[in-house]
């Protein structure tokens, strides 16, 4: 079978329909309320040069990615939907551009499976494909800067080096250079680091990020170190946590292990090199073919440095090599062109047990959440999931024993997964946490009660605080002795008059004037 590029377009379209559904539903968690309370104070202030939460200066992280969420805020409202979207359409970006890059190299088909693998793994997919946290978007800009090193486009890739930067601080360099030197050093033109364009790209870098700092400083030269040494220590933090020499072994034996979780399903493609005459064939293409050897070069040049990185110092998290995932996903497209001539493949037993899979974890999932049929966002997740289920069955009973019905397949399962996630896990989530939209908005009504012009807090849970400065449509800031106004707190004793009490798992916030 050749995938029809109208088959295809039905894929990407149930693809980017499963990736938006249900988008903003559940209520910030992790570190999303805290990106989207700088993005909403930025647009309240005006100020997009200094991140801020609850009206205090926040220097871990750059700005960039907090400036684009309040952008969105602005198209979209200021909404989970809306500061989710820009890690979605980063994922996307990601996937388009490893399409882009390997389809001249290997073909059509590879690099659409390359593409997905991506683009559907857990960590991107399920994870922080659908996070309004930094780490989707930083990886779309650190990798754009290293395809810019395979495509021989120095300045423009230390462009993005430089957006990276301004995004998430120092690890964009690393990066950038390792994957530049190992790359010139694997291709014996280690010379080239010395070129104008590499001290042009390092100026451009410079420059920018400096001026950043500058707006920042407003030429306090205190300001100024305040700001870089938050960057330097949120940065070094992670290499200073390699205290025991055992726990960072156990670290670099689970590391890769984790890896190869994090990328499923396309890392069990790995097994095909159990395979000898696979193996035997897939070394005899890298030698023979000059294009697919020099992307085999580019991919141990980019991942190998950067993931040792991670892999060596213990506190190094698999979500800080989520741009490693891209790299890897070239891989894998190599073994799909191998594939494609060594016909391997059992489709049919690899069919069946998928299909005894999905069965089996989704009467496990429904039970498990038997509570949650009383929603009533039950029924639009059945039918999302029983479309995708029927175009999983109906894929097994058209296509034969080929290549391309992997790539069908492939998507169909994974999406059908994805439904199943939604419905279940995810909803079951969503009815067992606190409402914070509620409980913010409650907050916000009795303050407006009173007409504020100026609203205080000594900080506390960010997911409540999100919704409050929401709905109250202006900055919160700091608790000040020679200011007046309702202070939102919780330690009740700092009040002369308590208007109410909010209760939260974590604390009472206390709701009056000091």
């Amino acid at each position: 079978m050749i995938l029809k590029r109208e088959i295809l377009a039905l894929l990407i379209g149930l693809y980017i329909f499963s990736a938006l559904f249900n988008l903003g539903r559940m209520y910030f968690q992790h570190e999303e309320p805290r990106r989207a309370i700088i993005a909403l104070e930025m647009n309240y202030t005006r100020n997009y040069v200094v991140p801020h939460v609850l009206g205090r200066p926040y220097f871990k992280k750059p700005p960039l990615h907090n400036i684009v969420v309040a952008a969105f805020f602005k198209i979209l409202g200021s909404n989970e939907f809306a500061a989710r979207l820009v890690s979605v359409l980063s994922m996307f970006g990601i996937a388009f551009l490893i399409y882009l890059v390997s389809k001249d190299i290997i073909g059509f088909e590879a690099s659409v499976f390359a593409a997905f693998s991506f683009g559907l793994s857990i960590i991107a997919y399920f994870q922080y494909g659908r996070l309004a946290e930094t780490d989707m978007f930083f990886s779309f800009l650190l990798f754009a800067s290293m395809v810019c090193i395979f495509k021989n486009r120095i300045i423009l890739g230390s462009f993005f080096t430089a957006l990276a930067l301004l995004t998430k601080g120092f690890p964009a360099l690393h990066y950038f250079y390792l994957t530049l030197f190992f790359y010139l050093l694997i291709n014996e033109q280690i010379k080239r680091i010395f070129s104008k364009e590499i001290f042009i790209g390092g100026f451009l870098i410079v420059f920018l990020f400096l001026g950043w700092l500058l707006f920042v400083s407003k030429g306090n030269i205190h300001r100024f170190n305040y700001a870089l040494g938050f960057l330097i220590n949120a940065s070094g933090s992670r290499v200073l946590s390699i205290t025991h020499f055992g726990s960072a072994v156990v670290h670099f034996l689970k590391f890769p292990v984790n890896f190869l979780i994090h990328f499923l399903p396309s890392s069990m493609f790995l097994l095909f090199f159990a395979n000898k005459y696979f193996r035997d064939g897939f070394v005899e293409l890298i030698r023979s073919n000059s294009e697919i050897k020099k992307l085999f070069k580019f991919s141990l040049a980019a991942f190998i440095p950067n993931f040792l990185i991670y892999a060596i110092v213990p506190d190094g998290r698999i979500r800080y090599t989520l741009v490693l995932f891209a790299i890897f996903s070239f891989f894998v497209g190599i073994v799909y062109y191998q594939l494609e001539y060594d016909n391997l493949f059992d489709f049919k037993r690899l069919f069946k047990f998928l299909f005894v899979v999905a069965i089996v974890v989704s009467l496990i999932a429904f039970v498990f959440n038997i509570s949650f049929s009383k929603s009533g966002w039950l029924m639009p997740n059945i039918f999302a999931f029983v479309l995708s289920l029927i175009g999983f069955i109906l894929t097994g009973r058209m296509f034969k024993n080929c290549c391309a019905d992997v790539i069908v397949l492939m998507v169909l399962f994974v999406v059908s997964f994805k439904f199943l996630y939604d419905s279940t896990y995810m909803s079951h989530l969503y009815t067992y946490y606190t409402n914070y939209r509620e409980k913010g908005r409650q907050a916000a009504e009795i303050i407006l009660q009173h007409h504020p012009d100026y609203v205080m807090s000594n900080g506390g849970n960010l997911r409540f605080f999100f919704y409050l400065e929401r709905d109250l449509g202006m900055q919160i800031h700091p608790i000040k002795s020679n200011k007046n106004g309702i202070v939102v707190s919780k330690n009740g004793n700092i009040l002369k008059k308590i208007f109410a009490k909010i209760e939260l798992p974590d604390h009472i916030y206390y709701i009056g004037e000091k």
